[in-house]
Parts: structure tokens; C-alpha cells; sequence
């Protein structure tokens, strides 16, 4: 039987990853939050689908890690104004080099009862 996080990660790369990042704010990052953070990028321009999973840190707070289907010319900076925030809270950000890899990394704690989703641009736009 496989467990909720090898389920994701296997389904996760199906899909091609252009790249990854990780935001760190400088509170606890709630489900709601996390959601429309998400949403907000998801909708920006460059990006076309995504996911994310909120990962507890040791300290009682949290981060975002984001898989990120986007345009080549999207960096840091555009992330953070795709999501509102001062670029100093996209902690990490790079292109993806391997989709399994990645695909995994990003998926490896949802056995915890994490919040995560999958979103795509066409979700929020009517053709």
C-alpha cells in the first residue's frame, strides 16, 4: 500500500516542474494564508499551474515549498511580487533539474496532515 506522501510525489511528476521555491515569512503561515498566497501567484502572469505544501519547522513556525510550471524568464523577485511579498521571503528559489527528485522532496511530509493543493491558472479564469 502506498502512503499519501509516494502516492503525491509519484502523481506529482507526471507534470513538468520549471522550477521550485521556498517562502518563509516572518510569522506562522495558516492554511487560509497559505491559500490565497498561493492563489495570488497562481494568477499572476508568468506562472501556469502549481503546488505547494506548508512544512513545519522546528520552532513553531513554517514554510511554503512551491512547485512552479512558469515562463523561463521568472526569477525571485517575480515570485515575491506574485505573491505580494518583499522578495527576502522567497528564502530559496532555482530551476528544476530533476522532476522526480523534486517532485518527492516537496511532497515527502503530507503524511503529516499538512495544508497542500494543486492549482492551475484555468481554475480561476473563464475561457
Amino acid at each position: 500500500m502506498q502512503t499519501l506522501n509516494n502516492s503525491w510525489s509519484n502523481y506529482l511528476n507526471n507534470y513538468e516542474w520549471t522550477h521550485t521555491a521556498t517562502v518563509r515569512l516572518h510569522y506562522k503561515i495558516s492554511e487560509l494564508s497559505a491559500d490565497r498566497i498561493t492563489t495570488k501567484l497562481v494568477k499572476y502572469k508568468p506562472i501556469n499551474y502549481l503546488f505547494y505544501c506548508v512544512e513545519n519547522d522546528r520552532h513553531d513556525i513554517n514554510h511554503i515549498h512551491i512547485l512552479l510550471n512558469s515562463t523561463p524568464t521568472v526569477g525571485r523577485d517575480s515570485i515575491a511580487k506574485g505573491l505580494g511579498k518583499y522578495s527576502k521571503s522567497v528564502s530559496y528559489f532555482d530551476t528544476v533539474k530533476s522532476n522526480t527528485a523534486i517532485s518527492w522532496y516537496c511532497s515527502k511530509q503530507l503524511n503529516q496532515n499538512i495544508p497542500y493543493d494543486l492549482k492551475f491558472k484555468e481554475q480561476y479564469y473563464l475561457k
